[in-house]
């Protein structure tokens, strides 16, 4: 249903003025009753006319599709998918329809044809969301990109929005007339089995034969090939928790209750003489992972994102390393070792890969990334032993799984016992909803010093010490110390010694505002990117620290967060 709403853009769909999807950090998103075909109609025009314009495509060539397990993805009452095939169409381009399958495993088999590919997919969000993910085809459409794209799709949009009725392929509510509808063609396999051969091709034959795991298969979309996966590299695996009905799982945010969950499906299916080694599972469109190592009691323990992405970054030999600036410090520590600096960019995959790409530019081999979320990226082709892994750099679920229980397989230790190699530094992350976009703005703008393009800013033997955009790192004058006193000042108000925290000792200003406190601990606020949401990123010495800081912060409603907005 289309929502008339006051707006400052002159152009309307016949007197209504239909909610425009926004690009948040990894493609567009939104309601799904805000995505009418109108609406995914003018987005897809848009991403395709650039493509053409640009010379990316030509006409006559394949556009790769698919989708996840959403009802509004693709069923008989709503399907954003033929959306998205009648403007292929309509482009003079040909539809390749892949089916429901991963992000990745799309992404990888258009990327390998040099084709195309639109993912449908709300991957992890609500079920009563969804999203368009648009690849090039040499892979992610990246933030440098969004510009010239939103231009075309203003561009499909004036020109929708003018078209006499009689002529559209829209009604008066901004859904297609009966004509206007297209069936897709039979769905392709190939990419399926194109995508498990990337596996099959690296990882010995029989790797995994020691590991009993239990899959979590709910409604992920790689449900069925993840099974298939573990048990042809010789893993004892057990599915449970299969469902038609779309669960929503964050791997960056796994609540208590799913927790509970997975550990009441161990208990369910234990075995006594042979306990499961790992819970398995992916989220809605399988390109971020989810692995529990489960310890001596058979409590089942969540490996966060950052971690499982070092520990997959290790064993594929890594030369560098990129990650969101909310990674656990934990990474630092540990490649710190190996000589290695971490980069590190604003959250989102598309600039992880925008600093990949360059260092690729530099000759530099085996760059890697990865995500809070656990989704890891290959800039470079790889060889190890006797295996090779082609270049994938999109979030991907299927290899940091196999790569950390390959590992676990190796050194003969449990995903506990891994764990315990790593540097003891523990992460949590938390939101809260109806924050909205002028409050966050407000926050970020008291917290930031007025000096020029500032990324960060720490305190060493008494000076302040300046880093800024243009590379240049200096010591504040006296003014600008006097403002980041004052700003410490104000902070200290709301970091409380009685809710644990010590002095700050350093802020970053790369994606939101991270706090880097004297004892270790690190609180980091960001704002959503396309929702009325503020996230609290939180990193401690002890787990339960970490939890104890985000609670505090997303509680409603005196919590840090809504205290902090109440009083800017």
């Amino acid at each position: 249903m289309m929502i008339q709403k006051n707006h400052e853009n002159e152009i309307n769909f016949r007197g209504q003025y239909p909610t425009q999807l926004k690009f948040g950090t990894s493609g567009l998103r939104g309601l799904v009753e805000d995505m009418t075909d109108l609406e995914v109609y003018i987005n897809a025009t848009g991403f395709l006319d650039h493509l053409i314009e640009k010379r990316v495509v030509q006409v006559g060539n394949a556009i790769c599709i698919a989708g996840d397990l959403r009802p509004s993805t693709h069923s008989a009452e709503r399907s954003i998918l033929r959306v998205v095939a009648r403007s292929i169409k309509d482009a003079g381009l040909r539809i390749r329809y892949l089916g429901k399958i991963p992000t990745p495993a799309l992404t990888c088999f258009a990327m390998h044809h040099g084709e195309a590919s639109i993912m449908v997919t709300g991957s992890h969000i609500p079920f009563d969301r969804n999203g368009i993910k648009f690849n090039k085809p040499s892979g992610e459409v990246l933030k440098s990109d969004e510009s010239v794209i939103l231009s075309a799709v203003l561009a499909a949009r004036r020109l929708q929005y003018a078209m006499p009725s009689e002529r559209s392929l829209f009604d008066n509510s901004g859904w297609f007339k009966s004509e206007a509808i297209v069936d897709l063609p039979e769905a392709e396999n190939q990419a399926s089995a194109f995508y498990l051969g990337r596996y099959r091709d690296f990882f010995p034959s029989h790797c995994l034969r020691e590991k009993r795991l239990l899959v979590y298969q709910h409604s992920a979309v790689g449900r069925d090939l993840l099974v298939e996966l573990l048990t042809s590299l010789g893993a004892h695996v057990t599915p449970v928790g299969r469902s038609e009905t779309f669960v929503p799982i964050d791997t960056e945010n796994i609540t208590t209750e799913q927790l509970k969950q997975l550990q009441t499906f161990v208990d369910k299916h234990a075995e006594n003489e042979k306990p499961f080694d790992a819970v398995i599972s992916t989220d809605g469109d399988s390109d971020r992972p989810l692995v529990c190592g489960i310890d001596a009691w058979g409590s089942v323990h969540c490996i966060n994102g950052d971690l499982l992405g070092l520990l997959t970054a290790d064993f594929l030999e890594a030369h560098a390393v990129v990650v969101p600036i909310s990674t656990n410090d934990a990474v630092d520590q540990y490649f710190k070792t190996k000589e290695i600096q971490p980069y590190k960019t604003k959250i989102g995959s598309p600039h992880v890969i925008q600093t990949m790409e360059a260092l690729r530019h530099e000759g530099i081999q085996q760059v890697m990334g990865w995500e809070a979320n656990g989704g890891f990226l290959t800039m470079n082709d790889l060889e190890i032993d006797e295996g090779k892994l082609s270049a994938l750099p999109t979030r991907d679920a299927f290899l940091p799984i196999l790569s950390v229980l390959h590992t676990s397989v190796e050194k003969g230790m449990s995903l506990i016992d891994l764990l315990g190699t790593l540097p003891a530094r523990f992460g949590r992350s938390g939101l809260i909803d109806a924050f909205p976009k002028a409050s966050s703005q407000s926050l970020m703008k008291r917290w930031t010093p007025d000096i020029r393009g500032l990324l960060d800013w720490e305190l060493k033997d008494g000076n302040v010490q300046l880093r800024l955009t243009t590379g240049e790192r200096r010591t504040a004058d006296h003014e600008e110390c006097l403002m980041i006193a004052h700003l410490c000042e104000e902070a200290d108000r709301y970091f409380l010694p009685d809710l644990g925290y010590e002095s700050i000792e350093r802020i970053n200003y790369i994606d939101g505002i991270r706090f880097y406190f004297k004892n270790g601990d690190i609180g980091h606020i960001r704002a959503s990117g396309n929702a009325p949401q503020l996230r609290f990123y939180a990193v401690a010495e002890t787990q339960d620290r970490a939890d104890s800081m985000v609670a505090n912060a997303i509680l409603e409603p005196g919590g840090l967060l809504r205290t902090m907005e109440n009083e800017t």
